[in-house]
């Protein structure tokens, strides 16, 4: 659907819905398996064959994360917050103490060591629970962990509290999860779940949601602490996906870290200033240029699921040393045009008769014309959407334009 920009921020509106996620069975007692520990490193219910055997192997042999004293892992249940608060613990093993405290989290309670680490290295944090109440024993959602992990992360590394400052302060930020648009995710959660996907510490589903309110297995946990303490030791830089975030949150485009072009005038210059059209169709801007590396056989970069659909017709623009640009406009027409009739009117970067892939559109909530032909932009409106283009990997090839004060945006691709 094609979307009328009101005079409220659009991407503010959609990032503050919410929608609940499916739960999973929340186990019994496991605060007992924290408060009496079973060193054993393999579980009965967890045979060679289960996916995440060599993980629940390793966390266990780690002392990490602990069985039950019936020689179980119980691998489905769900990880609770005090649970979590134990295991990054463990993953630490500082010796910092806090003197802040939870009204409902006694001196007494088996996790309130952990939870007194966690707040003294900031991986918890005391603002985010609403009337000083823990509720040790409720399951983490992933948009929790997420925080924790990031928070965790800038403990190990401040330039990981940098990336989460820089994705937290600016307006230019894209994560690439469907509830981005479609709602479903706190925004203030954003950042950290920008840090957990361009890390790989977490990762979204088959049908590419996050479920940011959705909750974490014991197997799952087994897995995301590995990979945590590997990432505790890389910086961000080491991160493709993250690096991608970080440049559009810093520039509005990803170009520098998915390709090898050299910018000798970047799209910041050129964010959010008017281009007016040839033929008197209106009058656009450029508010993010996401690029797609297609040039192969397989489609990369980390916002590769969110605009491009490898499984359908658009599989031919593969391997054809092309990548692929999808521009997100506003566009203000002054008179009832197409999306046909815009793209007559100006050179292919502040204009495209190529909507995104349909599929894509209905996944990621995507704002765009439903048709090239029919006078879906009226005068009067004014709208935000996305549509795309290609530029080819020449040597020498430059490639640019300019808004009407003559800011410019300039690349090349090297000989």
């Amino acid at each position: 659907m094609l979307h009328k920009k009101s005079s409220n921020n659009l991407m503010a509106k959609a990032l503050a819905t919410s929608v609940m996620a499916a739960a999973l069975v929340i186990p019994v007692a496991t605060e007992n398996v924290q408060a009496a520990p079973v060193t054993k490193t393999t579980f009965k219910d967890v045979t060679k064959s289960h996916w995440a055997y060599e993980s629940i192997k390793q966390v266990a042999e780690k002392g990490l994360v602990t069985g039950y004293e019936d020689g179980t892992y119980k691998p489905s249940a769900q990880v609770t917050r005090a649970e979590f608060a134990m295991f990054l613990s463990r993953v630490f093993d500082s010796s910092e103490r806090t003197t802040a405290s939870f009204n409902d989290v006694p001196g007494t309670h088996w996790a309130n060591d952990a939870i007194q680490e966690g707040l003294a290295l900031g991986f918890i944090k005391v603002e985010d629970f609403a009337n000083n109440k823990f509720e040790p024993n409720k399951p983490m959602t992933r948009g929790e962990m997420s925080r924790w992990l990031a928070n965790g992360l800038a403990y190990a590394n401040p330039e990981y509290a940098k990336a989460i400052e820089e994705m937290t302060n600016s307006s230019l930020t894209l994560i690439p999860i469907p509830e981005f648009y479609g709602g479903g995710v706190n925004k203030k959660d954003l950042p950290y779940i920008g840090v957990a996907l361009g890390t790989g510490l977490l990762s979204g589903y088959e049908d590419f949601t996050f479920k940011p309110n959705g909750n974490t297995t014991r197997a799952e946990v087994a897995t995301i602490l590995i990979r945590f303490m590997y990432t505790m030791k890389e910086a961000p830089s080491d991160f493709t996906g993250l690096k991608e975030l970080l440049e559009v949150a810093n520039t509005g485009t990803n170009i520098l870290t998915i390709t090898n072009f050299k910018e000798l005038g970047g799209y910041k210059d050129v964010l959010g200033k008017p281009h007016t059209y040839a033929n008197n169709t209106g009058v656009a801007t450029i508010e993010h240029a996401i690029y797609v590396d297609t040039t192969g056989s397989k489609p990369k970069g980390i916002f590769k699921d969110m605009f491009f659909n490898e499984k359908s017709e658009e599989s031919v623009l593969l391997n054809k040393g092309i990548y692929r640009i999808y521009y997100e406009y506003t566009f203000k027409p002054s008179r009832d045009v197409s999306l046909q009739s815009i793209s007559n009117g100006s050179d292919l970067h502040f204009a495209s008769n190529l909507m995104v892939n349909k599929s894509k559109i209905e996944q990621f909530n995507l704002s765009s014309p439903k048709s090239t032909s029919k006078n879906e932009f009226l005068k009067g409106e004014t709208y935000r959407y996305w549509a795309h283009n290609g530029i080819g990997t020449q040597p020498g090839r430059q490639f640019g334009s300019r808004t009407d004060d003559g800011s410019l945006f300039y690349y090349e691709v090297p000989k």
